[in-house]
């Protein structure tokens, strides 16, 4: 039985495979119904709310913000985990790092090993 986290993993990396369209055909049934979609815009309306009472305190971290507003949502939805409503959160603060990094690591032609393959 694979992990939460393994799944997520092996769903992001995976091919166009029948396996990738039945959990996509998943994914969708349970994303795309009403009552999830009522949860979504609940919880797309209150951290709009936190956006503006940061962007109000500090509107020269404007793009901080969406930021944060974007991590909590999807933090929100796809864990219950709810971010601070002021200032900074450390959970958002560090899945924002890891996509950075991952974003970085995973360009093509950035690794030597990527030019020259002798060095495996």
């Amino acid at each position: 039985m694979t992990t939460r986290i393994g799944w997520k993993k092996t769903l992001a990396f995976s091919g166009y495979t029948d396996t990738f369209k039945q959990h996509r055909t998943n994914i969708a049934k349970v994303a795309g119904s009403t009552t999830s979609l009522t949860v979504f815009n609940r919880v797309q309306e209150e951290e709009a709310v936190h956006f503006l009472i940061n962007l109000l305190d500090s509107p020269q971290d404007l793009f901080d913000h969406i930021k944060k507003e974007a991590g909590a949502v999807i933090l929100k939805i796809t864990y219950g985990y709810t971010a601070e409503a002021k200032g900074k959160d450390y959970l958002v603060d560090m899945a924002g790092q890891t996509m950075h990094e991952f974003s970085e690591s995973t360009t093509p032609g950035k690794w030597p090993v990527d030019i020259m393959p002798f060095c495996e």
